[in-house]
């Protein structure tokens, strides 16, 4: 009878030490393909377009204090005069999915520009000096995005997808100094000035808890024209060079409702790209760039947070940008 007592142990022990691997295996997988409520997917489970029929609606801040840049020498150099702002982006977006594998976007922008600049001037015959203290700011509606994205490669028939996305950017905001009151004294315009439109490849495979992807993107920004300064009588004829990006990303859970990533990417705007103010050429510039994100998931709602650090470049910021979002499926 003791024999049969531990026979039936060691069989109940065994079929544990077995079993224990294939339930969890079962477990993440179904945690791929068979999610309880598709709304509630996380970044990693989630598709890379939205399905027939959500929406999602959200809010993204982008945040810098602008007082360092990336000299032609890829050297850290202060602003000269003293001089510091901040740059605040306020996007609204949606995001609609048409099919199961085509998605459209809108992104409309709300900026809040800043620029604080301290100068001291020799006073002639004295032994003195005066120091200025000049603010300027700029608030309201900025340039608008639309987007498209289609599955090329479905992620429902191949373990990577590939998915191809345009945007076209319109320059809907203020491109021009307002409210001028003196060379100094002015209202910071809040758009570009000129439109671009930018393609892009983007691969991703997914191995729950993990996923791995990567891109290229083409930037072609179109001529525009602007008020260079604000005592300018005229607008003066511009193009940005045109510019190419590319990155790498890298998911993980870390439980089941918080993903941390690890995104590297590069870009690069030659100089000779067509890039000039009338006709002088706009220098080369070019940056690398870490990005350190975490995103909570709770439910539908999601919010995610990073901190873009340009690691190194030329003729770029050099200030970290920092990022939020807050978006819902309904």
């Amino acid at each position: 009878m003791k024999m049969e007592t531990k026979s039936v142990h060691i069989k109940a022990l065994l079929a544990i030490c077995l079993g224990l691997p294939i339930t969890i295996l079962s477990g993440q997988t179904e945690k791929l393909i068979v999610p309880s409520d598709l709304k509630q997917q996380t970044v990693v489970t989630e598709p890379v377009t939205l399905r027939k029929g959500f929406l999602r609606a959200g809010i993204i801040i982008n945040y810098r204090v602008a007082d360092k840049y990336f000299d032609n020498d890829r050297n850290k150099q202060y602003y000269l005069n003293s001089q510091w702002g901040t740059k605040a982006a306020y996007n609204l977006t949606l995001q609609y999915g048409f099919t199961d594998r085509f998605e459209a976007d809108l992104v409309t922008d709300y900026m809040r520009n800043k620029v604080s600049t301290t100068s001291v001037e020799i006073v002639p015959g004295t032994n003195s000096s005066v120091t200025s203290v000049t603010k300027q700011l700029g608030t309201g509606l900025g340039d608008t995005h639309l987007g498209a994205k289609y599955q090329i490669v479905p992620e429902k028939q191949y373990r990577i997808s590939l998915t191809g996305l345009i945007d076209v950017s319109l320059p809907t905001g203020e491109k021009n100094p307002t409210n001028i009151r003196s060379a100094t004294k002015y209202d910071l315009p809040v758009g570009n000035g000129a439109g671009a439109v930018a393609g892009e490849i983007f691969a991703r495979t997914t191995v729950y808890p993990y996923s791995f992807s990567t891109y290229i993107k083409y930037y072609y920004n179109f001529e525009g024209s602007k008020k260079l300064a604000a005592t300018d009588l005229a607008e003066t004829r511009f193009r940005f060079g045109n510019r190419i990006e590319a990155g790498l990303s890298a998911y993980i859970h870390l439980n089941e409702w918080i993903v941390f990533a690890n995104d590297f990417s590069f870009y690069h705007e030659a100089e000779g790209w067509a890039g000039r103010i009338n006709s002088i050429t706009i220098p080369e510039s070019w940056a690398a760039v870490y990005a350190p994100d975490l995103v909570f998931q709770v439910r539908r709602v999601r919010v995610g947070e990073s901190i873009s650090i340009p690691l190194i470049g030329r003729n770029v910021p050099a200030d970290p940008l920092f990022i939020i979002s807050l978006q819902y499926v309904f």
